[in-house]
């Protein structure tokens, strides 16, 4: 009898009409695999309060899970005054519309075919997930609180996410990336930026920086200084011929392969355990650890036996996911 009281309730929710209309609107779309998409959610009658995956609470949806439901078409969630998470991912949307959501926290909308999104008046958000889509700009003003952001896999040639304070992780991967802003990113912990046309990075300023990944870009010369929470920089396939790292007292790991590195040095690394240089044209005296400026206890080398540059290269790989 209590179940059958919980679910009358549900049924008899109501919400408000512009809400209400916005997801009928959505929801009579076609579906991605036919139908519209209030079939491919499996939705009984025309309440779309009692819509699964729709969250309703004093007649205004505060969340949305639509994840993985094979649905299409534009989704608009303007006006949504007290929704605080929205998860459309592993779709088929084409565009996305968040404007005046007060409240939204955290929007997951990775893995659609969204090549236009809009994000306005919405200064609570602190996680966008928009991985594996087609969006060839974003833009980031309007998400002042944003402490991840997850863009990889798109279209961007150029991203601009300078002055971001709260940001703290930022995954640019695959992208075609020529130009990445991030100066006075001062709470940046870890930013992926690998598969991309970069020619660049400046980095002055990152304190707070740990994890640095720019694998396969167009970096010419890399100088990393005075990053003093740094740990891991990955920077290989690069066709670089510099790489200098200065006053970075906590870095770990230093993986540069598949490079044309002529020039390398290291000063101030007291932590330093793990160097891959191989596949470089490091004269002899770069290619081992004797250098006074740093002592790492493992270091891959162009002339180590293969056996060993195998074992040493695959046995600890960091990662550079969330």
């Amino acid at each position: 009898m209590a179940a059958l009281m919980t679910l009358s309730c549900g049924w008899a929710q109501k919400i408000s009409k512009n809400e209400a209309k916005a997801l009928q609107t959505f929801l009579s779309q076609d579906a991605a695999k036919g139908g519209n998409n209030a079939e491919a959610l499996r939705m009984v009658g025309s309440n779309v309060a009692a819509c699964p995956g729709v969250k309703v609470e004093n007649g205004h949806v505060t969340e949305i899970d639509f994840k993985g439901k094979d649905l299409s078409g534009s989704l608009d969630l303007s006006g949504f005054t007290a929704l605080q998470k929205i998860d459309v991912s592993n779709n088929k949307i084409s565009s996305l519309t968040l404007s005046n959501n007060p409240a939204l926290v955290e929007v997951n909308a990775g893995k659609n075919r969204i090549h236009t999104m809009t994000i306005t008046g919405c200064p609570q958000v602190q996680v966008i997930r928009v991985n594996k889509n087609r969006i060839a700009e974003f833009d980031l003003g309007a998400v002042p609180l944003l402490k991840k952001f997850n863009i990889s896999g798109n279209m961007l040639e150029a991203l601009d996410v300078s002055n971001a304070v709260n940001l703290e992780y930022l995954n640019v991967m695959s992208n075609q990336l020529q130009g990445l802003n991030v100066t006075g990113c001062q709470s940046l912990k870890s930013l992926y930026a690998a598969y991309n046309d970069l020619t660049d990075i400046t980095l002055a300023g990152l304190v707070k920086l740990e994890n640095l990944n720019v694998n396969s870009n167009k970096i010419a010369k890399l100088y990393i200084q005075d990053l003093p929470a740094i740990e891991t920089l990955l920077c290989s396939d690069n066709h670089m011929a510099g790489l200098t790292v200065k006053g970075c007292s906590t870095i770990n790991e230093i993986w540069a392969p598949y490079n044309d590195l002529t020039s390398f040095s290291v000063e101030n690394a007291d932590n330093l355990a793990f160097v891959n240089v191989e596949w470089n044209d490091l004269p002899p005296e770069s290619k081992c650890s004797k250098q006074p400026a740093y002592h790492p206890r493992r270091i891959v080398r162009p002339d180590a036996p293969l056996r060993e540059r195998h074992q040493q290269r695959y046995a600890h790989r960091p990662p550079y996911r969330c």
